[in-house]
């Protein structure tokens, strides 16, 4: 009998253990592990984003190059201010009265669209950097300039920065004088291009503006016997 109730007793036992188990897992669930994922702290991500943005890949950097390189530069006119800051107004040589230019633009030789006429902008913004310096005279920074425009085929601007070099020296030298005349005779402004032609004469009487100004009177005025006959005559007494 004793032997008997005590397999009861423990078989309750058992039940009672195995209840309570059920109950307290039900009433406590276990949570699923995290997936594992990656931490930063807020200085670690500026790093990165920094680090990120600041070197791209040599893929990327490789790629960039290989499309700049396959095309040529788009050229940006520069920005250049048109004051002159050596003198406070710009020489005015006008057109003769009653002339007129149709179209100040021209066939400029570096005018392609891309690599040289890049280059010449480009060295529009170095000479114009230059100005004021003492590393050249303005004079000679301005003509410079101006010689800039000509190979773009601007001729308006060519035109204002000669004017440019006039208001620093239009008696005592003749080369803006000689390059004026040379553009208002492309341009078709003849009259205009004389007086040009004949200021570079009297401002210095070389042997090169003597025969510029006679190629042009014998090109485009030969009608003009006396323009020309003292002309030759002064290129032939000309010394230099």
């Amino acid at each position: 009998m004793n032997k008997q109730y005590g397999i009861y007793a423990a078989a309750g036992a058992l039940l009672v253990v195995i209840v309570g188990g059920i109950w307290w897992i039900r009433s406590n669930p276990s949570s699923p592990v995290p997936a594992q994922t990656a931490t930063t702290t807020d200085s670690d991500t500026s790093s990165a984003t920094t680090s990120t943005s600041s070197q791209p890949s040599s893929e990327t950097t490789a790629g960039t190059a290989g499309q700049a390189s396959a095309t040529s530069p788009t050229p940006v006119q520069p920005a250049v201010s048109q004051t002159n800051p050596a003198a406070k107004s710009a020489y005015q040589f006008s057109l003769v009265p009653g002339e007129v230019v149709a179209s100040w633009n021209f066939a400029g030789s570096y005018k392609d669209g891309g690599t040289l006429e890049a280059s010449r902008y480009a060295e529009i913004v170095r000479l114009f950097k230059m100005v004021n310096s003492g590393t050249y005279t303005n004079y000679e920074l301005y003509v410079s300039i101006a010689n800039q425009y000509e190979l773009l085929g601007d001729g308006k601007q060519e035109f204002t920065y000669l004017n440019y070099a006039l208001a620093i020296d239009s008696t005592k030298t003749g080369l803006a004088w000689h390059n004026m005349g040379k553009l208002l005779e492309r341009l078709g402004a003849y009259k205009s291009a004389r007086v040009a032609y004949d200021r570079a004469v009297q401002a210095q009487s070389t042997s090169q503006y003597i025969r510029a100004r006679l190629e042009f009177l014998q090109a485009h005025m030969p009608e003009d016997t006396d323009a020309i006959a003292q002309a030759q005559a002064d290129l032939a007494a000309s010394s230099w």
